[in-house]
């Protein structure tokens, strides 16, 4: 049986846990998102059958699948990471980035009030924090060996031939 120095025991039951609830806490955000687009997806199909001479910067139809693409992905991503699929932490990064590039060129296209151009620094800084949660946490190493994934297996693919050549 392992006798380690007093205390290291319970230093290790404490900070086990943390990769662990972080990854959760992620998790949950995605979850969150991706309802939040199905529900903006659903909100959209019905204001469309209410309200279809309303002029809009885009299609209601754009705003429906935009919310139906989004959240299926977000949920994909929540799902893969809670059950740690190996694969989730790529697609996790890819939606991520994807969904954020996504959102601001929305914004940037289709911007159409005083208003929604005000609240860019705020929707910048959400943003930012957003990707650097998502991005922080899937790069923790306790995160990383939750998923199954070490650093040789994020090595490049050049690295990889190198070693094998040796």
């Amino acid at each position: 049986m392992y006798a380690g120095t007093p205390g290291t025991d319970a230093r290790r039951a404490v900070t086990a846990w943390i990769p662990r609830q972080v990854l959760a806490s992620v998790v949950l955000l995605l979850a969150l998102i991706g309802l939040g687009n199905l529900g903006r997806a659903a909100m959209a199909l019905h204001y469309a059958r209410l309200l279809p001479d309303l002029p809009l910067t885009v299609p209601w139809a754009y705003l429906a699948g935009m919310g139906v693409f989004w959240g299926i992905a977000m949920m994909v991503c929540a799902v893969g990471l809670y059950l740690r699929r190996p694969w989730s932490r790529k697609a996790t990064l890819a939606v991520a980035t994807l969904y954020q590039a996504h959102v601001w060129l929305n914004h940037l296209l289709f911007d159409a009030s005083d208003y929604a151009r005000q609240t860019r620094p705020r929707d910048l800084a959400l943003s930012a924090l957003f990707l650097a949660v998502v991005w922080g946490t899937l790069h923790l190493p306790g995160v990383r060996r939750i998923l199954g994934i070490s650093h040789k297996d994020t090595t490049s693919h050049k690295d990889t031939k190198a070693q094998r050549n040796n």
